[in-house]
């Protein structure tokens, strides 16, 4: 009884709830889940945050980078803008050097030569001089000691055309490029002065048969300066002769009146198998100018004689000295024809 008394009295003295020795420690069976789940709440955020910071850090690269790519692009462009306008000034000034070249003046020595053909001295022929080969070699003697830069052949055989430029070296137009029978009127120039821009022709009755006329443009080769050649042998002889000629010398104007229009000085040689005629006809009606002189404006007052038939004449816009009529080509029985040159001034 009294045992039961004191167990009382020990159970009354204890607070509610208090754990005796002989009790277990009380438990509180949600406290690790919950650190638990604050840890993953912080994990996630702090993954979350790191994202964000990722994403605005890689948004940042973006736009420097599309920054960056339209600066480049602006550069280029103001880069291209410059490159074109560098190319551009230069183009138009290396123009400008190129106009200036070519309206540069120059001097050009001009002969015109019948070297009489060698069919005409050969065996059986009708004229009583050298053989052409010994008289080619005059021929090339007088173009030397002339110092023409262009010379107008007529009656030039294939076999003096070979003998000519084997001595003198001078390029040839047509020369062999219409075939061996038509070189009688080949245009020879000195190729390292001069090149060939092109060549062309014109047709005309020579003695009863059509006859092909050479068209030569030329370029001076230290300026670009252009300029045309032409030359012609139009019949000779009265009669029906003369009919031809009349016709080859108006075919010849109206050729150098279509050269003209390009604005490029002509030069005309050729044996034209007139006098007179020829400068009133031809010289003073196609406006040309004669380097061994003669005037047209009141009247047709051809030049100083003795005139001969071989001429050189050029368009208004060459000037002329120096004419010579050499009759060593004569004197020496190297041509029936005397040599004529002429130094032409080109402004």
């Amino acid at each position: 009884m009294v045992a039961l008394v004191l167990a009382g009295l020990f159970l009354a003295d204890r607070e509610p709830g208090t754990p005796t020795a002989e009790d277990p420690a009380p438990t509180n069976p949600l406290a690790p889940d919950d650190e638990a789940t604050r840890a993953t709440d912080d994990a996630e955020a702090e993954a979350e945050a790191l994202a964000a910071e990722e994403a605005e850090a890689a948004e940042q690269q973006r736009v420097q980078r599309v920054v960056a790519r339209k600066a480049e692009a602006r550069a280029e462009q103001v880069d291209e803008k410059q490159d074109v306008a560098a190319r551009v000034a230069r183009r138009e000034a290396r123009l400008a050097r190129i106009e200036a070249l070519r309206n540069q003046p120059f001097d050009v020595r001009v002969g015109s030569f019948n070297v009489l053909g060698s069919q005409h001295t050969g065996p059986g022929g009708p004229r009583p001089y050298p053989a052409a080969s010994t008289r080619s070699v005059g021929a090339a003697n007088l173009m030397a000691k002339h110092g023409v830069d262009i010379v107008g052949t007529q009656e030039l055989q294939d076999d003096q055309l070979r003998a000519i430029q084997g001595r003198t070296g001078m390029a040839a137009y047509p020369g062999f490029a219409w075939g061996s029978k038509e070189t009688d009127n080949s245009i020879l120039y000195d190729d390292g002065r001069f090149e060939m821009i092109g060549g062309d022709r014109f047709t005309i009755t020579f003695m009863g048969r059509p006859r092909p006329q050479p068209i030569l443009k030329l370029r001076v080769r230290e300026t670009g300066r252009e300029f045309y050649v032409v030359n012609t042998h139009p019949s000779a002889g009265g009669g029906r002769y003369a009919a031809e000629r009349a016709r080859g010398r108006a075919t010849l104007i109206g050729v150098v009146n279509g050269l003209k229009s390009e604005g490029l000085p002509v030069f005309v040689t050729g044996d034209m198998n007139d006098r007179e005629p020829f400068f009133c006809q031809g010289v003073a009606v196609g406006g040309l100018v004669s380097s061994s002189g003669g005037s047209y404006g009141g009247g047709c007052n051809p030049p100083p004689g003795p005139i001969p038939v071989d001429w050189v004449v050029s368009t208004p816009d060459v000037s002329w000295t120096g004419y010579w009529r050499d009759t060593a080509a004569t004197d020496n029985r190297i041509s029936d024809h005397f040599f004529i040159s002429a130094m032409a001034h080109v402004g």
